[in-house]
């Protein structure tokens, strides 16, 4: 018979149930907005660096990740709970890449339009990234009197954040991108790159490593296309913004050129489609497609996307509207083991798979370690089927409904630790907590 958990206790209007061993964090309970906490699990994590060019996504380890704590003679004797009673005693250590080194991206600019409140709202995001790479990042707003506030937050987080006013609407505001990045050059500079506020660059050096493939001195436009053919039937053969649009400096000073740029900002088409056609219609140069820059045209469940176990994507998009999962907390873990940690993969004894700032997970039936098919978890837009992604996400695999997903839904860094929670959903029985606590060794 199937062990049923009762209520031990209710504080502050949350229920926590007999198989919690511990006593929680009501704090973090709020936070997460648990109602009912049915079980709570703590374990330590060592992220130990290896200079093993060729360490796989995904490795293998010999130990389950749920072990039962064996009670030791002073548990008996204590009278009241503590946080360590939920916790594993067997720390796991994992091989992970060496951090890069500190990247100097100053060759490289961003331009966004967008309002204040949105890139007050983006700023921690674009801190990942772009602090103290001596990029820059241009904005283009509407007037607002709280613009000293945002460059005051940007400059104490270390990004070279450049805040322009602008009369103009959006879509000409957008478009205006193209000339203010031009106006804007440095000598040194070599790509501007077009964003939307909710572009997310996962490391910053893995995006100057990919740029450097590219030869700058040529008149070079690079993206991603759209993950959903109907996408791509709308709105054409093109970089999709979300992704990041890489305008080398030839170009951009072709298209920037007075006559042309006034051509282009008076088109009927708008976004970055307007960049397309501009790119198309004024010059001979074509899209280079970068497919791990990516535009993220999925809806609701993306897990399939972010549990792969390829390599990381250069960019991620859309992650506060069509789906939601703060990628400013994902990346958090990589303060303390670095970007090549973002999204690494351990698969446990006892079938659970941590996916590093996203999930842990156990499939309904086990999945071969060296399978590279993606779980197509999301939702289909404008009449995507199976088939609609398979130019961008192939091969593909049927969602597993029955998948056991404790997501990432807080992270900080306080210290020399890394604290991680992922989050089981169960309204039934009540949701649990795996805390995963990072440190180097």
């Amino acid at each position: 018979m199937e062990h049923e958990p009762v209520t031990k206790e209710i504080v502050s209007n949350i229920t926590i149930t007999s198989d919690v061993e511990c006593e929680p964090d009501f704090d973090l309970l709020k936070r997460l907005d648990i109602h009912k906490l049915n079980k709570y699990t703590r374990r330590e994590m060592i992220a130990v660096p290896s200079s093993d060019a060729a360490l796989p996504m995904r490795q293998t380890l010999n130990i389950p990740l749920f072990e039962k704590k064996t009670p030791s003679h002073e548990d008996h004797l204590a009278d009241q709970q503590s946080q360590d009673d939920c916790l594993i005693p067997r720390p796991v250590a994992v091989q992970v890449p060496r951090p890069p080194k500190n990247v100097d991206a100053s060759h490289i600019d961003f331009g966004v339009a967008t309002t204040l409140d949105r890139l007050n709202e983006s700023v921690d995001a674009f801190a990942h990234w772009a602090a103290y790479t001596r990029t820059r990042i241009f904005a283009l707003i509407e007037h607002d009197d709280r613009t000293p506030e945002v460059q005051a937050k940007a400059d104490a987080m270390g990004i070279n954040l450049y805040i322009t006013e602008s009369n103009e609407e959006y879509q000409r505001r957008y478009f205006s991108l193209v000339s203010h990045l031009g106006q804007n050059m440095r000598p040194q500079t070599q790509w501007s790159c077009i964003i939307d506020d909710d572009t997310f660059f996962l490391s910053m050096p893995a995006l100057v490593k990919a740029l450097g493939k590219y030869d700058s001195n040529e008149s070079m436009y690079i993206g991603g296309l759209s993950e959903s053919i109907p996408q791509i039937g709308a709105f054409g053969l093109m970089g999709f913004g979300g992704a990041g649009v890489f305008l080398s400096r030839p170009l951009l000073q072709q298209i920037s050129e007075p006559e042309v740029f006034e051509a282009c900002q008076n088109m009927d088409f708008t976004g970055d489609r307007r960049i397309s056609l501009c790119v198309y219609q004024h010059t001979s140069t074509r899209l280079t497609i970068d497919h791990r820059l990516h535009q993220l045209d999925i809806m609701g469940d993306v897990s399939g996307f972010f549990e792969a176990g390829r390599p990381p994507p250069l960019s991620v998009h859309h992650w506060k509207s069509w789906f939601h999962m703060d990628m400013a907390k994902v990346s958090v873990v990589s303060d303390l083991c670095g970007d090549d940690c973002l999204l690494r993969q351990w698969q446990f004894a006892d079938g659970y798979i941590l996916t590093n700032g996203f999930s842990i997970i156990k499939y309904s039936n086990s999945v071969d370690p060296n399978d590279r098919t993606m779980e197509l978890t999301w939702e289909g837009q404008n009449g995507a089927v199976h088939e609609s992604y398979l130019h961008e996400m192939g091969p593909l695999r049927s969602k597993d409904w029955e998948k056991i997903s404790y997501l990432l839904e807080e992270s900080v860094h306080v210290g020399n630790f890394v604290h991680q929670w992922y989050v089981y959903r169960n309204p039934e029985k009540g949701d649990e907590i795996f805390e995963l606590i990072w440190r180097t060794g």
